[in-house]
C-alpha cells in the first residue's frame, strides 16, 4: 500500500533553512532540550513527520527555545511504498515487543545491558524495532493515533521525502496571545502581501 501525503515537521528556523535550501534532513530526530525534554526516535533512526501543523509547531517550539531562534514548520511531500501501519489497537508497545522476540528469541542477553546502559533504553530497543521493520520489507511506518494526528516515520527520507518548503515561521514569544492556526494565517498573508509588492 503506496502512502502518499503532506507531511509537517517543527524546527527552528535556522534548522529549517537548512533542510529548505539542501531539500532534506541532515540533523537526527533524538534530541535533549531544557528542563530535561527529549525527543526520542522510538523506532529508529528514520525522518519523524506529522499530519497537524499545530503539533510540529509545538515539537518547532523546543527547538527554537534551544537554539534562541524562532519556530518554523516544513511542509513536504511523503511517499511511502510500504509502511507499517500502526494505530490505537497494534502500536509501539506490540511492535516493540515483537522486534525483541525476534531479537532475542530466548530473552535479553546479559551482555545486551552495557549497550543499553551506554545508549538508553529507549534508542536501543527503537534500533531494534527499525532493524525487525526493515527486515519485513517496509520503508517506514504511519502511526495512526486519532482521526485528527497520524506520524509518519520515513526509513529512507532521501528517497521518500521531497518538495521541502517552510509552511510557517513565527516568534515563539507570540505563543501566548495567538494561537498556531493564528500565527500561521498571520505567515501566509504577510507571505501573500510580499509577493504582490514583488
Amino acid at each position: 500500500m503506496v502512502e502518499h501525503v503532506v507531511a509537517y515537521r517543527g524546527i527552528c528556523l535556522s534548522e529549517a533553512m537548512e533542510v529548505v535550501g539542501n531539500q532534506k534532513y541532515l540533523a537526527a530526530e533524538e534530541r535533549k532540550f531544557r528542563n530535561d525534554i527529549e525527543i526520542k526516535a522510538v523506532f529508529g533512526a528514520g525522518v519523524y513527520l506529522v499530519s497537524d501543523y499545530t503539533v510540529a509547531a509545538e515539537y518547532a517550539y523546543c527547538h527554537a527555545e534551544a537554539n534562541s531562534d524562532k519556530g518554523s514548520v516544513i511542509r513536504q511531500s511523503l511517499c511511502l511504498q510500504n509502511p507499517l501501519l500502526l494505530d490505537g489497537c497494534f502500536g509501539e508497545k506490540e511492535i516493540r515487543g515483537l522486534a525483541l522476540a525476534w531479537k532475542y528469541p530466548n530473552g535479553v542477553m546479559d551482555e545486551e545491558a552495557e549497550e543499553i546502559a551506554s545508549i538508553g533504553l529507549s534508542r536501543w530497543a527503537g534500533n531494534i524495532i527499525r532493524e525487525y521493520v526493515t527486515k519485513l520489507g517496509y520503508d517506514g511506518i504511519v502511526y495512526h493515533i486519532d482521526d485528527t494526528l497520524t506520524y509518519y516515520i520515513a526509513y529512507k527520507p532521501d528517497e521518500q521525502i521531497s518538495a521541502v518548503q517552510l509552511d510557517f515561521v513565527y516568534d515563539i514569544r507570540d505563543i501566548g496571545s495567538c494561537t498556531f492556526t493564528d500565527l500561521r494565517n498571520r505567515y501566509h498573508a504577510h507571505m501573500e502581501e510580499t509577493s504582490v509588492q514583488e
